[in-house]
């Protein structure tokens, strides 16, 4: 991945006027930050739409964020193990029932999520991805962990252009076989040390990804991490 990449100005004018358009599409947020919104259900049935982005560096995984996006989506059958980088950026779209407490009725969300290409970083649409955004998962994988320092500048991206937006780390060690990454002369040296990484770099939890999972949905490990984000994206309302 070059680090000094950037698209020409032309390119960008172009995609600029694209994705405006996309990003524009009805949410209940606009450039207003959580701690100014009163999160509600829509007396008409409608759906609230929460943008969630995934980012971070080329994990050396499955290939792809979007695989894991797929199969928590339940895409049937299965896509292949192996995806090749993507170019851009990609959008899902999953309708799920949340229900904050015991008290209160479930309501409809659509959770939009944005797949960014490891390379965007360096682009200036940057900024216009992640508008509206509420919520981060942050991808490293065991395999390459170099890639956990991309994952503290993509975090520091999100800060940057959505303050108030959660991020969760998602570690990426799907393989032939698990790989050891924490213990002694390892990349962490324990549980705790991890715990304060992601404290000291603003990541509200860490779930790890050890294998492919199309069939648990909202159960699966990345399921589980998405669950987290609303947890905490709703907390203050």
């Amino acid at each position: 991945m070059a680090s000094n990449y950037e698209l020409p100005d032309e390119v960008n004018d172009t995609r600029s006027k694209s994705v405006e358009k996309k990003v524009e599409m009805k949410t209940f947020i606009s450039n207003v930050g959580l701690e100014e919104l009163t999160i509600e259900s829509d007396r008409q049935g409608e759906e609230l739409l929460i943008k969630i982005v995934c980012v971070g560096g080329f994990t050396g995984g499955v290939g792809t964020k979007g695989v894991f996006i797929d199969d928590y989506l339940e895409v049937w059958p299965p896509v292949q193990t192996y995806r090749s980088p993507l170019i851009g950026v990609k959008f899902y779209l999953k309708t799920i029932r949340w229900q904050q407490s015991d008290a209160q009725k479930p309501i409809s969300i659509k959770l939009q999520l944005w797949e960014i290409a490891e390379q965007e970083r360096f682009s200036n649409m940057v900024k216009i991805y992640f508008r509206d955004c509420l919520g981060a998962l942050v991808f490293w994988g065991t395999q390459r962990p170099s890639t956990l320092n991309e994952a503290v500048l993509w975090r520091e991206n999100v800060k940057e252009f959505c303050p108030y937006a959660p991020c969760v780390l998602v570690t990426d060690n799907v393989g032939k076989e698990p790989v050891k990454w924490i213990g002694d002369g390892e990349t962490f040296d324990s549980e705790i040390a991890f715990d304060q990484f992601c404290e000291e770099h603003g990541f509200v939890d860490h779930f790890e990804i050890k294998a492919r999972d199309w069939e648990s949905g909202e159960k699966s490990v990345f399921g589980r991490a998405v669950t987290r984000l609303l947890v905490e994206i709703f907390k203050n309302q």
